[in-house]
Parts: structure tokens; C-alpha cells; sequence
């Protein structure tokens, strides 16, 4: 189906449609808000979720069937969806916002809501595209009870990477091993745990080569550092903490960010900028998780209707 024609003037351009902008749309559109969601592919991050337990009210289903959920449920509002556009400046100007794509696109609006997500960044080595959701996965706390009394890997260079051994080692997951090219760069109470901790081995001074696997993970082929030799480590799945891709280029000089750079955000998803708001992954907020990002999203959408009312 072809983008609409814009509108001379939205009252909020949302940018990003996972279910941080998902969420918004829809909590803007039934709010009487004239809404526009501007993004280059529907669904962020949810389309690589093979299964999905946590998500209330759904016991068990996979990310492109619940995003088919968000896609029917956005189209019963006045909602204009302007997909294959990413977004790459946000301008002030007298009226509120002009926002522009990569590809040509001119979206006005009296205020914005930044929900673009945040990429996991990718080892990029062969058999990690084709395994996502086979046994590759970017979230412990997402996936973590589907290993259970299995074999896993996890790859990363700091904290994050060793609290998601950790947690996969207390949650039922054996062995779990530990790997990166250098020492684990956590605080020191974080690598005590790591030590003691009977289900955990940790490997520095190791390179990931290729993941391998037909159906589904069986192993992580590695490079010992010192030596060169190849080997094997026997995993069903593998998780890979190396970090994510920051705010988007459109958000930096315009909002707060934080070391990580994320969006910085008050409790109602206000950036330190007015009229500018966020939610999801993209921002500071704690817990990078479904659920959150759609509350966050529906968050956001409720303070512009309450702040556009007001002014």
C-alpha cells in the first residue's frame, strides 16, 4: 500500500514503529491527535523474537505474530503510516517540528515522539544471521527459559555480558560459558560472582569464528588467541553481549543523551527538550523489554495529549 499524502501539520510525528511507536500511535490517535508514525521497517527488534512468554496475555507467540497484532489493531485509528522513510533530522521551527528522511520525506507537527529502538550490535560473523531465533539471541532476560538444562555461550566484552551469564546460570542454563578477546572489563564484586559461581567458565584471550548449526545452534567455533588453534565449544544457544548501536543522528545535539547514548527522559517520557518526547529502547528508561516499550510508547502519547491540551 502507497504512503499517504502528508498533512499540512500533525499534532505528533512519531518516529519508529516497534511497539514503543506502535503503542503511541494508537494511544494518540484514540486521544483525537492527528498522528503520523514515519519508519523504515515495521516491527524493530520484534521480528527477530522467535518466541515471546513474557508479553501478558499471550502465553506463547512468536514476534511476527504479535506484531501482526499491533499492525491490525494501529489500522482501526486515523493513523498515517509513512514506512520505508528513515528519519535523519528533526528541526525546530515556529509551528513546533519539521522532520525529514533519508529519502525525501517532509513531516510537520506540533511535537514529536523519538521511539526509533535500539539495535544490538552484531558480531557479523557466519551463521549468526541465520541462527537468530535457533539459538542466537541478543536478551537473556528474554530467552533465558528456553535453555534450561542446556548448553550456552554468551560473547562479550563487559558488564553486560557478565550479567547475562550469571543470569542464565541461575535461571537453569549449564554449562554457561563466558568468551571475549580480552579480560572481562566488570567491576570487581560482578567478577567475584562470575569465579565462584560453579556453572560458569569464563575464556579470555578468545575470538569468535563462526557459529554453527543446521536447525538449530550446536556450537561456537573459536580462535585461541595465543595460538591460532580452532576449537569448538558445545552450546545450544549463544548469546552475544557486545553492546548496541546509540541514539540515532537525528537525536544527538538536539536532546540529552547519556554515556550510553540513550535519550535521556523524565517520568512521563519528556526529552530536555520541549516538545520532543521519547520512549522504548532509545531511551534511558530501565528494562529494555516488549512490554515496557509499548508502556512507555502509550506513556509518551498520554503527555502530549495532556501537554498540547494545555498549551
Amino acid at each position: 500500500m502507497p504512503n499517504p499524502q502528508p498533512r499540512d501539520l500533525y499534532d505528533v510525528t512519531i518516529i519508529g514503529a516497534g511497539p514503543a511507536g506502535l503503542a503511541a500511535a494508537v494511544y494518540a490517535a484514540r486521544q483525537g491527535l492527528q498522528t503520523a508514525v514515519v519508519f523504515g521497517a515495521m516491527g524493530g527488534q520484534l521480528t527477530r523474537a522467535h518466541k515471546i512468554e513474557n508479553f501478558i496475555g499471550f502465553t506463547l507467540i512468536s514476534g511476527p505474530e504479535l506484531l501482526e497484532r499491533f499492525r491490525e489493531h494501529v489500522r482501526q485509528f486515523d493513523v498515517d503510516c509513512f514506512e520505508g522513510n528513515l528519519v535523519n533530522a528533526i528541526v525546530p521551527v515556529e509551528h513546533g517540528f519539521d522532520v525529514f528522511s533519508r529519502e525525501g520525506l517532509q513531516l510537520s507537527a506540533r511535537t514529536v515522539i523519538i521511539a526509533s529502538g535500539k539495535a544490538p550490535a552484531r558480531l557479523a560473523i557466519p551463521g549468526e544471521e541465520e541462527m537468530v531465533g535457533r539459538g542466537v539471541s541478543y536478551c537473556a532476560t528474554c530467552d533465558a527459559a528456553f535453555f534450561v538444562g542446556k548448553p550456552v555461550v554468551v560473547i562479550g566484552p563487559g558488564e553486560s555480558a557478565a550479567d547475562a551469564a550469571l543470569q542464565l546460570a541461575e535461571l537453569g542454563a549449564e554449562p554457561v560459558t563466558l568468551v571475549n578477546r580480552k579480560p572481562i572489563g566488570a567491576p570487581a564484586p560482578v567478577l567475584a560472582k562470575l569465579e565462584e559461581h560453579e556453572n560458569v567458565t569464563v575464556e579470555a584471550g578468545v575470538s569468535p569464528l563462526r557459529i554453527e548449526g543446521e536447525e538449530h545452534v550446536t556450537g561456537l567455533v573459536v580462535s585461541d588467541e595465543a595460538t591460532a588453534e580452532e576449537r569448538t565449544i558445545e552450546a545450544s544457544g549463544v548469546f552475544i553481549e557486545m553492546g548496541s548501536i546509540k541514539a540515532e543522528e537525528f537525536a544527538t545535539g538536539l536532546v540529552e543523551l547519556n554515556d550510553a547514548g540513550e535519550i535521556v527522559v523524565d517520568k512521563r517520557g519528556a526529552t530536555s527538550t520541549l516538545g520532543i518526547y521519547a520512549a522504548g529502547d532509545v531511551t534511558d528508561d530501565f528494562g529494555k523489554q516488549i512490554i515496557i516499550a509499548a508502556g512507555q510508547g502509550a506513556r509518551a502519547a498520554m503527555a502530549v495529549w495532556r501537554d498540547l491540551k494545555r498549551s
